[in-house]
């Protein structure tokens, strides 16, 4: 859903959807041109609501599925991530290494500003590559490693960018637009159903409709906060995890 902008627009308008639709079938049932035949009972059958209904609730469970999966992607990157870096630093101590540590820390420095939301996070992207690119440089050129260690922390730090890079992706990623629109047009669609459905009971009507307005913004604020979440649900990150990474080690030279 990135194609609507920040998260903050998109609560909004999530909230504002709904409501709006449901004011307006209120106001078409009581004073409009089809009040005097939405207050005659025609004999629907529930089936109509129910076919739609089933619709909507497969749209939104497709679409809570794939934020919900996002935000989890989100959090093992991050996690991922920095457990290569906490192996870094681990590493580097045992095999009395000091020299690498400025580079871990420089990396842990710039990668903590990434968040697409922050300020600094244009230009943190490019640092964070020329960082990783001194730490494989400084692990190659160390002097006095055996091989295997060599090639382990090596290993490591390439376990590093991969996590890394699953990050930015979740990051970049956005909802595709047609997903969210086709939620929005089922869940109007639904809530005219539940009007037809109930035409000449306006109590009914009213509560009928209310409640699944309730749920139908419910669903869409769902989809919205866990769409973006490094804006909402993961605002801090990965500064946060980095920060306090770099604090426990920040007496190692």
């Amino acid at each position: 859903m990135g194609w609507l902008g920040p998260s903050s627009g998109q609560i909004i308008l999530s909230v504002a959807t709904p409501v709006a639709v449901a004011l307006v079938l209120f106001g078409l049932e009581a004073r409009g041109p089809l009040a005097p035949m939405l207050q005659k009972p025609l004999g629907l059958v529930a089936g109509y609501f129910t076919s739609v209904a089933i619709l909507f609730g497969l749209m939104s469970a497709l679409l809570m599925n794939d934020v919900w999966q996002k935000d989890n992607a989100a959090r093992q990157s991050v996690q991922a991530e920095d457990d290569a870096l906490r192996a870094l630093f681990q590493l580097a101590r045992i095999n009395a290494l000091p020299d690498l540590n400025p580079l871990f820390k420089a990396y842990a420095t710039t990668a903590a500003q990434e968040n697409p939301w922050s300020r600094a996070a244009p230009h943190a992207r490019q640092k964070t590559d020329r960082a990783y690119e001194a730490i494989v440089s400084g692990v190659s050129q160390a002097h006095g490693l055996e091989s295997g260690t060599r090639t382990f922390i090596l290993s490591t730090a390439v376990d590093m960018r991969r996590a890394r890079d699953r990050r930015l992706y979740v990051a970049d990623d956005e909802t595709v637009g047609i997903k969210w629109l086709s939620m929005i047009v089922l869940g109007a669609l639904t809530q005219i159903a539940i009007l037809l459905v109930h035409t000449g009971e306006r109590t009914a009507i009213r509560v009928s409709v209310s409640l699944f307005t309730v749920a139908f913004t419910f669903c869409l604020l769902i989809v919205a906060i866990f769409d973006t979440p490094f804006e909402m649900t993961l605002a801090n990150e990965p500064g946060r995890t980095f920060n306090q990474t770099l604090e426990e080690f920040q007496g190692t030279p």
